[in-house]
């Protein structure tokens, strides 16, 4: 037979009241122990001992890059390419060829350890930018950015980021950032020869390309970054393949300076 549990209401109601005098003194006591000159050194010591850990978006001064593709509108927001020693390829937002007779990567130079921001989106571009309808932005050059030649970003290079030359973070990549620096000057240029298919078909325009000035004043590592075809981009590279430079310096040790060269054809 069911047996009903007896039910003491004075002892209930004492439960609580006792339960809620505990927790008001051990509150009480949390606040004098915090008064307490001693406790409040003995935390100060403990907190000093805890390593903070930041970890930073990005090693400042530690180079850079930019690029572009003279649109009106911004850089729109998306995923970095891989991350490679050489760039054959810069990246774009846009797909110019659907059928590539041999297909190159899209690549940034830069080291492997450094951090980049991320973002999980299956488009390039810039990952700090605002979401947008596709563009490579008003930079110069290839690329994707406000910058130049062939990076990501508002900086100069093949890298990612406000400072110059790959790899990312600020200043210039490799060089000490101490010193004045001075841009490359060209002393020696030879004017580009028309191909007979563009004067048959009276093409004019400029050809845009990218290379690297190194410390013997010679361009290195030249490529089309905005062709026209009919044998002109070709013409463009045999022309400054010649061309001459005084390097650039930083401080007074030439260092190896990216460019982004225009070679005009027009016709008379």
């Amino acid at each position: 037979m069911f047996q009903p549990m007896a039910f003491d209401a004075g002892r209930s109601a004492r439960g609580p009241a006792l339960s809620v005098t505990i927790h008001c003194a051990a509150i009480a006591l949390l606040f004098l122990a915090g008064a307490n000159h001693n406790v409040q050194d003995a935390l100060r010591g403990a907190m000093s001992r805890i390593p903070v850990i930041i970890e930073p978006y990005v090693p400042a001064g530690h180079g850079g890059g930019g690029g572009g593709g003279e649109s009106v509108l911004p850089p729109s927001q998306g995923k970095l390419p891989r991350l490679a020693p050489h760039q054959f390829t810069p990246p774009s937002t846009q797909v110019t060829n659907l059928d590539p007779k041999l297909v190159m990567e899209p690549t940034l130079v830069i080291s492997a350890e450094i951090k980049l921001p991320q973002v999980d989106l299956s488009v390039l571009g810039d990952p700090l930018a605002k979401p947008g309808p596709p563009s490579d932005g008003p930079g110069t050059g290839g690329g994707i950015g406000t910058g130049c030649c062939g990076g990501v970003g508002p900086g100069k290079g093949l890298g990612y980021g406000p400072g110059e030359g790959g790899d990312a973070g600020g200043g210039k990549r490799g060089a000490a950032l101490s010193g004045s620096f001075t841009a490359p000057v060209l002393l020696f240029k030879v004017e580009p020869e028309f191909s007979e298919q563009a004067r048959q078909a009276k093409l004019q325009g400029t050809v845009m390309l990218y290379a690297e000035v190194d410390t013997n004043g010679l361009l290195r590592n030249i490529r089309v970054t905005r062709g026209l075809g009919l044998g002109l981009d070709e013409k463009a590279v045999e022309a400054v393949k010649k061309w001459r430079f005084r390097p650039a310096y930083r401080g007074d040790q030439p260092v190896v300076e990216a460019a982004a060269i225009e070679v005009n054809f027009r016709l008379l």
